[in-house]
């Protein structure tokens, strides 16, 4: 026997069912249009999917450099497809900070393989060729691996993470004023530091302080209107399509935008300041208003807006409190077969 329906339960009939399955499938399609259009499924092409196919090489060297015994010549086929995918953008699109860091990235590769006794002229005639089209003005940039010990990342990250969280809210009541400046740049560099699929570094955040377009914004957004008037700024969280090439890559833009925006809200937290997630679950039309409001173009996966100000003396926000450890946790559930 079918358990009894609640009270105020959604009753949804055949036609309501009908529709229901149909602006699913047109959202669907609006995803999987945007993503054949801007992936390099089909392959590369332009300047950001070739960017992303050049950290994704980097990043096996890198990783297969950092092993605890690195075969010596490994990868003899990643480091052709990124000698000629460097030199060829470098000659297309000049000489950028991804150029600088996959150069550093070679030169590792090469001095480990000379190190291990390989023959590695070919290559250091390569690099040569290429360093040839270096134009780098920038601060100094890194690539390849480095020695850290237990003792400093110990240092460096012994904060009490739990009573951190613990203090993170959701906060819905902002004292005014701009948010100092730096302030927003350190949450963004920190937010920088989150994993992403093999390094290619898909996420873009845009922020807006000024109040009438912090307003407009945050008309888009459904969640904020008994707040949003408060809130001294808005960011904006999205990936990058460009950057993803494989259909079981799919869904890999949301994992990395979700995780890139709760490093975002946390280095906020870090800075002193308040900040509110606000859902982007929108159909594509307002997905379309968004973008012609702002100008964020089309390639991007937008995920979440994040409204952000200062915090007041006090303030109220709600408990939310979190279930039971168990209500969460699984420990060592037994395997089949």
């Amino acid at each position: 026997m079918a358990p009894a329906q609640p009270k105020g339960a959604r009753i949804v009939g055949p036609w309501a069912r009908l529709k229901l399955a149909w602006v699913l499938t047109l959202n669907a399609a609006y995803d999987a249009r945007r993503l054949w259009k801007h992936s390099y499924l089909t392959g590369i092409k332009g300047r950001e999917t070739l960017r992303s196919r050049m950290h994704m090489t980097g990043h096996f060297l890198e990783y297969g450099l950092s092993m605890r015994s690195p075969r010596a010549g490994f990868g003899k086929d990643r480091v052709a497809l990124l000698c000629d995918d460097l030199g060829s953008y470098a000659r297309h699109y000049g000489w950028d900070a991804t150029c600088e860091i996959m150069l550093r990235t070679l030169e590792a590769y090469r001095d480990f393989n000379a190190g291990a006794g390989q023959d590695i002229a070919a290559l250091d005639q390569e690099l040569g060729q290429i360093a040839a089209l270096r134009d780098w003005q920038g601060a100094p940039l890194r690539g390849g691996t480095e020695t850290v010990t237990r003792e400093e990342i110990q240092r460096r990250g012994k904060i009490d993470f739990l009573d951190f969280a613990e203090a993170r809210h959701s906060i819905r009541r902002f004292a005014p004023g701009p948010v100092a400046p730096d302030k927003i740049d350190r949450a963004v560099r920190a937010a920088q530091m989150t994993p992403s699929s093999c390094n290619r570094q898909t996420c873009r955040v845009w922020i807006w302080t000024e109040p009438e377009a912090v307003q407009r914004v945050l008309a888009m957004q459904s969640g904020n209107r008994n707040f949003g008037h408060e809130v001294s700024g808005v960011a904006i969280v999205a990936s990058d399509l460009t950057h993803w090439y494989e259909v079981e890559e799919r869904y890999q833009g949301w994992v990395d935008a979700g995780m890139f925006a709760m490093s975002l809200a946390l280095g906020l937290h870090a800075e002193g300041l308040g900040a509110v997630m606000l859902n982007w679950g929108e159909e594509y039309p307002q997905d379309q208003a968004l973008r012609e409001l702002t100008g964020i173009p089309e390639s991007a996966l937008v995920a979440v807006m994040i409204g952000f100000g200062n915090l007041p003396e006090t303030l109220t926000v709600p408990v939310s409190q979190r279930g039971p450890l168990d209500t969460c946790l699984t420990m060592n559930l037994p395997l089949k077969g």
